[in-house]
């Protein structure tokens, strides 16, 4: 996990020009209008009714913009290349890199790590020719494995600039907490409080407003988290996904002010909620949905394939996917093969060659 100081701040215009026009072909009026937009810009500090000076910015693209992510992440190119080189996988949001590799118990662990060791020097020199600078404080390292396997691994370090990483036994990432065994705990503890302390603040206020701003509070506040990464909880420990249940029963009785004793089923089915469970469910049929229709990334989509016989059977519109793509995507969400085949198998059927969204969502 690659973390960066000030990412944003630091970029080049120079650099970044040039690279937009040799790296991706950027050129004449388009080029033009990109330096137009990162030249002469201003920022000022405000507190309360006072006003700094305005300061010339001569570096950093705009955060919170459609354009930033993109053009941070044409600028710091050279990382993949990088890892390619070094024979590591990697995937990039915006500053947010991770570089990784797939190996076996079995597997050369000198040959990993004397790759990996190479791979992160030359990036932190990329970095410094390209005045990026990697936070060595928060660049983090993680051995993911089974339950069973996490207990026989040795603590795994990697020297770097000076020091050793030592494998951590929880990493966050674009929000999400991953630990070794991929049991989800870490990330429903910290969903779970988040969620109970907008509960309670909403709670402080429910007398006072209807039943639909309070429904509109929650989703905004409360559901919106039980949402987000929801479709990594596949197949988790019924007890994990029993604590995130809990939390939507409370904002559901909150909504109806109903008693805690009070039935939950028809409270959910009033106000049109999945349960949890289903809900990560429903997700991952939608990235389903996505990869057969090009909405997803590539690395989905080669997840996602549609079974194709070499001569006419009856099989054939049964929605099935090829198998060694339902293996990879088993271990892609920790779940159980059956399982995963019959869900996804019951996706292509109903959306394969609908194109309507609404339509499919409605159908799952």
């Amino acid at each position: 996990m690659l973390d960066l100081s000030a990412a944003f701040d630091v970029i080049d215009h120079k650099i970044l020009l040039e690279r937009l026009n040799y790296s991706f072909g950027v050129s004449d009026s388009a080029l033009s209008w990109i330096e137009s937009y990162l030249k002469d810009r201003t920022q000022r500090v405000a507190i309360g009714t006072k006003q700094s000076n305005d300061l010339r910015l001569q570096y950093g693209v705009p955060q919170g913009s459609v354009l930033g992510p993109k053009l941070y992440c044409m600028y710091s190119k050279p990382v993949g290349e990088i890892c390619r080189r070094h024979k590591m996988l990697y995937h990039s949001y915006a500053d947010n890199t991770q570089a990784y590799q797939v190996i076996k118990p079995e597997g050369d662990w000198d040959d990993l790590s004397d790759r990996l060791k190479a791979c992160l020097s030359e990036i932190s020199d990329s970095m410094t020719s390209n005045m990026l600078k990697l936070n060595q404080d928060k660049t983090e390292l993680i051995v993911f494995a089974p339950k069973h396997r996490v207990k026989q691994l040795s603590k795994y370090e990697l020297p770097f600039d000076g020091t050793f990483l030592s494998d951590t036994n929880c990493v966050r990432n674009l929000g999400v907490f991953f630990d070794k065994t991929f049991s989800m705990e870490q990330q429903v503890t910290a969903v779970s409080k988040s969620c109970y302390h907008q509960i309670r603040t909403i709670g402080n206020i429910r007398s006072y407003i209807t039943e639909n701003a309070c429904k509109t509070l929650v989703c905004s506040l409360v559901t919106s988290r039980l949402d987000y990464g929801n479709a990594l909880l596949y197949n988790v420990n019924s007890s994990t996904i029993a604590r995130l249940q809990r939390v939507q029963n409370t904002t559901a009785r909150l909504i109806t002010r109903k008693r805690k004793f009070d039935s939950i089923t028809p409270v959910l089915m009033q106000l049109h909620w999945l349960p949890v469970q289903y809900r990560s469910h429903f997700k991952l049929l939608l990235y389903v949905f996505k990869a057969l229709h090009d909405k997803a990334p590539k690395y989905l989509e080669g997840l996602i394939v549609p079974y194709a016989p070499i001569r006419t059977l009856r099989s054939e519109n049964e929605g099935l996917i090829r198998n060694q793509e339902m293996s990879a995507l088993k271990h892609t969400v920790k779940g159980d093969s059956t399982e995963l085949e019959l869900h996804c198998g019951m996706t292509y059927q109903f959306i394969y060659g609908k194109n309507n969204r609404f339509l499919v969502l409605k159908k799952v």
